[in-house]
């Protein structure tokens, strides 16, 4: 496991996004350029009902979805958006989850959303407006914490929070490598091989569905949705996208 600390900045404001209500956005003045770029952190959590009786049965709604109001400008990436992964500290073969991640929302619409050939690179980490969209491992002391993603945007508006027309600069994902992850050999069969650990898949679809512009959406009837904003071990049913998925990826960048 990587033994690179969570830098103290971003885990105190990680923890300010948790204690507050899961998946809420903390935006602030990033470089000061004009357009402004802000910052907005995403942290996911356990589903905070382990352990508690099971609950009444509901029925589920799967064409759901919530924008966070700032996308890609795909002009600029003719080849699709690059992303960096630093496989350390991460289970054999995490590379290829992680890129099966970012291809689900590919297929979900015809534009070209994310480049095919993702740079492998050991000592990209995440965390800081460096240029790259960096996919890595890294130790978060919160042990409530499973991922997060951090987003850089232009606020072209000026209004301070993501808003339609604001556009996506950067993005970093960061799994938790102080949880135990695995990847399950069978998909999304019926029988889960990762009962004590988190499928890398699974979480790093649900991450990249930010990277994207979908927002987390967490009422229990949207649970089979992959945006829903709470996971668990042995959980991989975020793999593949719901309806709501992906019309909302539909909504930005079209079918």
């Amino acid at each position: 496991m990587s033994s690179r600390i969570f830098p103290v900045a971003a885990f105190v404001l990680a923890l300010v996004v948790g204690l507050v209500t899961p998946g809420v956005v903390v935006a602030k003045p990033g470089t000061p350029i004009s357009p402004k770029v802000l910052e907005a952190v995403f942290i996911h959590y356990e589903h905070p009902a382990k352990g508690k009786p099971t609950p009444t049965p509901e029925d589920k709604v799967y064409d759901y979805y919530l924008l966070l109001g700032p996308m890609w400008d795909l002009s600029q990436y003719p080849a699709g958006v690059p992303y960096v992964i630093n496989p350390t500290g991460a289970p054999v073969g995490a590379e290829l989850e992680v890129k099966a991640a970012f291809e689900a929302w590919d297929a979900a619409t015809s534009a070209e959303l994310f480049g095919d050939s993702p740079v492998i690179d050991g000592n990209s980490w995440w965390g800081r407006e460096d240029g790259k969209n960096n996919v890595s491992w890294q130790v978060i002391p919160d042990g409530r914490v499973i991922a997060g993603t951090w987003i850089w945007y232009f606020d072209n508006d000026g209004s301070g929070t993501m808003t339609t027309g604001d556009v996506i600069k950067e993005t970093d994902i960061v799994f938790n490598a102080s949880q135990k992850w695995g990847i399950d050999a069978d998909g999304e069969g019926t029988t889960y091989k990762l009962s004590r650990m988190y499928d890398v898949r699974n979480i790093g679809t649900h991450e990249v569905g930010h990277v994207v512009g979908l927002d987390d959406i967490y009422e229990s009837k949207y649970s089979e949705i992959t945006m829903y904003g709470y996971s668990s071990k042995g959980e991989t049913k975020k793999i593949s996208l719901a309806i709501g998925d992906i019309d909302g990826t539909a909504a930005l960048y079209g079918q």
